[in-house]
């Protein structure tokens, strides 16, 4: 009878311990965030991701939440469906109509350091015998948009959570080098402050991270244009999300079926990326309803709920990071050993390069 009674309870109390946790980390997280990028100069701004800080977090409560069976289910769904859908509402984050108008220039440049990333990437993964799916997630991570990439094919991919944490955490302290360095490099070698936004669009990887380093430039060298030319290169790169990690799911989806058979059918099709491209039409007809309507209160209203968008993708985001890493001992991400960093960092560098060259 106790059997029975257990079998047609309904399973959502049984979430709400692990989520409502997830949730306290990725507040938390958030709030960490927030204080390094409003640290006063010359100490900051410091921009850090909050799903940094929430796998650093979750990694060092991961020992408790495990022994803690009641947040199971909850940190499951965090890591799960709510990871799925934060990636899908960077979607509302993306104007296709923008893009299209204003990312031509940086269409080219954008393509080359996409194949620079993934080619140097898979290759010296594979020379370096770091496993294939951290391979993949180093590879979205360093040549399309950083740590949202990796969290979007993390799910498609099946990948090891610490495979995810410890791919995370390389494009973050790349991400922070790059801030510091990349804008006097580039300063000193192409001048020009267009120029100098497309190679910082192009080269950096988390969006954060990027605009971190654009403001930077600007602030050393007082323009109008870096900020602006990096933003649009950035979107346009982000926008390869949409191709780029469903051609990685699949191409790594038929290696497995050639290698393993038996696991032929164990990466699914990454549904929620369609959810990312049904919300970026949405963004759009929803920018041209609004642009030809043109009255203020629609303006304002729009203009929150795209806020709105972005701020629960990066709450989402900060949630599913902190669950998945406290899934997770410090001491497994540490095995995965320096190789995929070495491996993320001298394509970091090749892309850099390789930008100074098309450029100058």
């Amino acid at each position: 009878m106790s059997t029975a009674k257990r079998q047609i309870q309904p399973p959502g109390p049984a979430r709400w311990p692990g989520l409502m946790f997830a949730l306290i980390l990725a507040l938390a997280a958030t709030g960490v965030a927030a204080l390094f990028e409003s640290l006063p100069a010359p100490i900051g701004p410091i921009p850090v991701s909050a799903m940094l800080v929430a796998i650093i977090a979750g990694l060092f409560l991961g020992r408790y939440a495990r022994a803690t069976a009641p947040l199971e289910a909850g940190l499951a769904l965090a890591k799960g469906p709510i990871l799925k859908t934060a990636v899908a509402l960077v979607g509302v984050r993306l104007s296709l109509t923008e893009l299209i108008n204003t990312g031509g220039q940086a269409l080219p440049l954008v393509i080359l350091m996409i194949f620079t990333g993934l080619g140097l990437v898979l290759v010296l993964g594979r020379l370096f015998g770091v496993a294939p799916r951290l391979t993949i997630l180093l590879a979205a991570g360093t040549s399309i948009c950083g740590a949202s990439a990796i969290a979007a094919a993390s799910p498609a991919l099946k990948a090891h959570h610490e495979e995810t944490c410890y791919a995370i955490a390389c494009i973050g302290v790349l991400g922070l080098i790059a801030i510091l360095l990349y804008p006097l490099i580039l300063q000193h070698t192409l001048l020009d402050p267009n120029l100098i936004g497309l190679a910082l669009g192009t080269v950096i990887h988390d969006t954060a991270q990027v605009t971190a380093a654009a403001v930077y430039h600007q602030q050393l060298w007082p323009n109008n244009q870096t900020l602006d030319s990096a933003t649009v290169a950035k979107l346009m790169r982000n926008s390869t999300m949409l191709v780029v990690i469903p051609a990685l799911v699949f191409f790594y989806n038929r290696a497995q079926r050639r290698d393993h058979p038996e696991m032929a059918s164990s990466v699914p099709f990454p549904w929620f990326i369609v959810a990312f491209l049904a919300l970026s039409l949405v963004r759009t007809l929803g920018d041209g309803l609004v642009s030809t309507l043109n009255t203020d209160w629609l303006n304002a209203a729009w203009t929150s709920i795209i806020a709105l968008a972005y701020q629960m993708s990066l709450l989402g985001f900060a949630m599913a990071m902190s669950a998945l890493a406290m899934s997770v001992s410090p001491s497994e991400v540490k095995s995965l050993g320096p190789r995929g960093f070495i491996v993320a960092a001298v394509a970091t560098l090749a892309m850099l390069a390789l930008a100074l060259l098309w450029l100058s």
